[in-house]
C-alpha cells in the first residue's frame, strides 16, 4: 500500500521535521504513529496526504509515485485533520450533504447515507445545529461521521483526541474501533500523542521522536 524511502522534510536548513524515514505499510494494516509534539507524526501523515512537499526521498502509494497519484481515480483517501475544516455557518446536516453532493450522489442516496451516519455516531440531536455552535467533542463526531459516508481505502486520522477529556476520548475511540471493524479491508494510519490510545485500538505502533522512527522504548 505505502512505501517510503529515505524521506526528509525540512522547513529550515538547520532542522528536519522528518529525517530519513523508511517505512512499508501493507494493504489493510492498522498503524499508529506515536510521539510527543514535534515528533514528526503529523508531518508524516500530511506527507502521505499530499499536503507537504518533502525535499528528498520517495513515497509510493499502491506502487504509484505520490507526485503522480490521484486521490479521486487511483485511491480513495479520507483525511481527518486535528483542526477540522467545516462550513461553520452551516448546520451539521448541511455539512454532511455538501460532501456527498460534491461527489454527485443522488438525493435518495444522500439522505440514506446521512441518516445512517447520524445514527451510527449518535448525532441526530445536533443535526440542525450550526457547526460554530458545537463543542470540540461534537465536531469530532461530525468529522468522523463525514468521512464514514464514503468508501475509503486509506484513512489518515491526526490526533483528534488531543483536546478532549477522558470520557469524550473513550467514546471517540469506541467509535473509531467501530469504523475499523466496519472497514476491515481499509488501511488506517493514525497519529497519537498518547500510546494508550493506539494500544486500546490494537494498532501496530511506530514511535517517532525528533522526526525519526525510533525503536520501542
Amino acid at each position: 500500500m505505502i512505501s517510503i524511502k529515505n524521506l526528509y522534510l525540512s522547513f529550515t536548513k538547520e532542522f528536519d521535521a522528518l529525517h530519513n524515514i523508511n517505512l512499508e505499510i501493507q494493504d489493510g494494516e492498522k498503524v499508529a504513529f506515536v510521539g510527543e509534539s514535534d515528533s514528526g507524526k503529523t508531518m508524516l501523515l500530511r506527507v502521505i496526504a499530499k499536503l507537504e512537499k518533502f525535499k528528498k526521498g520517495e513515497v509510493y502509494i499502491k506502487d504509484i509515485n505520490i507526485n503522480k497519484i490521484s486521490f479521486k481515480q487511483d485511491i480513495q483517501v479520507g483525511f481527518v485533520p486535528k483542526s477540522f475544516v467545516f462550513l461553520n455557518n452551516k448546520t451539521v446536516r448541511e455539512n454532511l450533504e455538501w460532501i456527498l453532493k460534491s461527489r454527485n450522489f443522488d438525493p435518495a442516496t444522500i439522505n440514506l447515507k446521512i441518516l445512517m451516519a447520524l445514527r451510527n455516531f449518535e448525532i441526530e440531536n445536533i443535526q440542525n445545529m450550526k457547526i460554530k455552535d458545537l463543542s470540540a467533542y461534537q465536531k469530532t463526531l461530525v468529522e468522523l461521521a463525514r468521512v464514514s459516508m464514503r468508501k475509503v481505502e486509506l484513512f489518515l486520522i491526526d490526533d483528534i483526541c488531543a483536546d478532549l477529556d477522558r470520557t469524550e476520548t473513550q467514546k471517540i475511540l469506541e467509535k473509531i474501533r467501530d469504523m475499523i471493524d466496519q472497514s476491515s479491508q481499509s488501511t488506517f494510519l493514525f497519529a497519537f500523542s498518547n500510546k494508550l490510545y493506539a494500544e486500546f485500538l490494537g494498532l501496530k505502533i511506530i514511535n517517532l521522536k525528533d522526526g525519526e522512527i525510533v525503536e520501542n522504548e
